[in-house]
């Protein structure tokens, strides 16, 4: 590792091959949850958890991710927070869904994560609503929110007020997986990848 390595934080990372492949190869080095305690995050610049990261863990190890992030770092969070080890991220909320309508994404501020993309390839799935997203978090003040439901409920944001480093939290599980390749969805994992490798190095 170097002081720029990105590391995928999850507990599937070692045997899952949706980690397998662009853009993750020689990116980004997957290591087991539960080694977190041990790692040398002196060397790591950015985290990334998905979906199936045990947040009980998590949150007896929350001082460790507050410091991580206060030494400048980046955490991506790709999921439904359940316990309160996220700063300045708010308990997932479902979405009230009374029509497939009320899945349909929409951006709120242009950012290099979902460049090029139609909201409408998020929305969808082989013709199905709501894989991407189908709740909210609530935001710390001053977050930038990237995408949002009908009701103005926040998908996506980008919080650089709570802690020293920056947060980006997706009320989902698909960030990281691109959905089909001939969608513009597709371009979502190598955009995000492209981004953090940004924020790392310009920290």
């Amino acid at each position: 590792m170097t002081g720029t390595t990105i590391v995928m934080l999850d507990p599937m990372t070692s045997t899952d091959a949706r980690f397998a492949g662009e853009p993750w190869d020689g990116a980004v080095e997957p290591v087991d949850a539960y080694e977190l305690p041990s790692i040398d995050l002196s060397e790591v610049g950015a985290l990334l958890l998905g979906n199936m990261i045990d947040q009980e863990f998590l949150y007896r190890h929350r001082a460790l991710v507050r410091s991580f992030l206060d030494d400048g770092k980046v955490i991506v969070f790709s999921g439904h927070l359940l316990r309160p080890w996220l700063p300045g991220c708010g308990a997932f909320v479902p979405k009230a869904i009374a029509t497939f309508h009320d899945y349909a994404l929409s951006v709120v501020n242009p950012h290099p994560l979902y460049a090029g993309v139609d909201p409408h390839d998020l929305t969808f799935r082989r013709g199905v609503a709501g894989f991407f997203a189908r709740g909210h978090h609530r935001t710390p003040p001053g977050a930038e929110v990237l995408l949002a439901l009908p009701g103005g409920e926040p998908v996506t944001y980008v919080d650089r007020v709570s802690t020293g480093g920056t947060i980006l939290v997706h009320a989902g599980g698909a960030l990281f997986d691109g959905t089909e390749r001939d969608s513009t969805a597709s371009r979502v994992p190598a955009q995000l990848l492209a981004w953090v490798r940004a924020e790392v190095d310009g920290r």
